[in-house]
């Protein structure tokens, strides 16, 4: 099964590359040539021309992947030689990215105008998606599925994928894992804090090792906690959080929804603070901005 896709970051090279060793035939399209060149040595083949890429498609129906930031993913269909200057009556098209789900209910409306089919996919994994297998979260029409189906279950570690809904689902669904994601980080540096702060001073590795196991609080993210004893230095770390918007679109729909979302939204409120110098000094900062380095190699700033 061929599969176009476009964009070639952090996400969608690893995405190309693990749809490339599941038997597809990968095209892929980037602006720039060094990542390119980097999922070429896979065996994908890369395009520095859309029109380009497109001649190559032979199957029916044809399906693009979209890896692009959100804010340019409306120009980049339907700008001026955009891919709907490419696209045809039964193409499929997917974002995986992280937009915005009402902009993808919109999208959605607009593409079905010219009978495409639209889903709009929650990609979670970060860096350890290509080896170890995306969750997919997929909104789109059930009369496709099938054809899609195989993408979604070859990028995922087996069954953490679904079409969990209409258009729009699938990015709602993730915006909220992202929005709960903020609540725990924040929990688990708030409680390593603690620790860290009592007059008993215990050893954080040896606390991390027995939460791992049998405990309540056990979780992938208690998991990277070890990673962050073992191969990052805290102190030098400065507790800058960065945010791509996620938590705070999650903290908007609860109260729209007229949801109780005190938690989230305090998670919010600590990230929005932690740019100021004085809240970079809090242990609590710190692990969580090496916990987003640890799962999506999400940057930090050292001190």
């Amino acid at each position: 099964m061929q599969i176009a896709i476009f964009g070639l970051g952090k996400m969608g090279g690893q995405i190309a590359r693990r749809l490339q060793a599941n038997g597809f035939e990968v095209l892929a399209w980037n602006r720039s040539k060094e990542p390119r060149e980097e999922v070429a040595k896979a065996g994908v083949k890369t395009f520095a021309d859309i029109g380009e890429l497109i001649k190559n498609l032979s199957d029916q129906p044809r399906v693009f992947w979209l890896m692009l930031p959100q804010a340019i993913v409306h120009d980049f269909i339907f700008g001026e030689q955009g891919l709907m200057f490419y696209l045809k009556e039964g193409d499929i098209v997917i974002d995986g990215g992280n937009s915005f789900y009402k902009e993808s209910i919109k999208l959605s409306v607009l593409l079905k105008a010219h009978n495409i089919h639209f889903y709009d996919c929650g990609t979670s994994g970060g860096v350890w998606g290509e080896k170890d297998g995306f969750a997919l979260m997929v909104g789109g029409p059930k009369e496709q599925w099938p054809a899609v189906e195989p993408v979604f279950k070859a990028l995922s570690s087996g069954e953490n994928y679904g079409l969990v809904g209409d258009n729009g689902a699938g990015h709602f669904v993730k915006m909220v894992h992202n929005g709960i994601e903020y609540g725990m980080m924040e929990a688990i540096g708030e409680g390593y804090a603690i620790l860290q702060t009592s007059h008993f001073k215990p050893d954080l590795k040896t606390v991390t090792k027995i939460y791992r196991q049998g405990s309540v609080v056990r979780s992938w993210l208690v998991d990277l906690m070890a990673n962050i004893f073992e191969h990052e230095n805290i102190d030098a770390t400065s507790g800058q959080i960065g945010m791509l918007g996620e938590g705070e679109w999650t903290v908007e729909a609860g109260h729209e929804l007229g949801v109780d979302v005190r938690v989230l939204e305090e998670a919010v409120n600590v990230r929005k603070e932690s740019s100021d110098p004085k809240n970079q000094q809090k242990f609590s900062n710190k692990v969580v901005a090496l916990l987003r380095k640890q799962f999506g190699g999400h940057g930090v700033v050292k001190k």
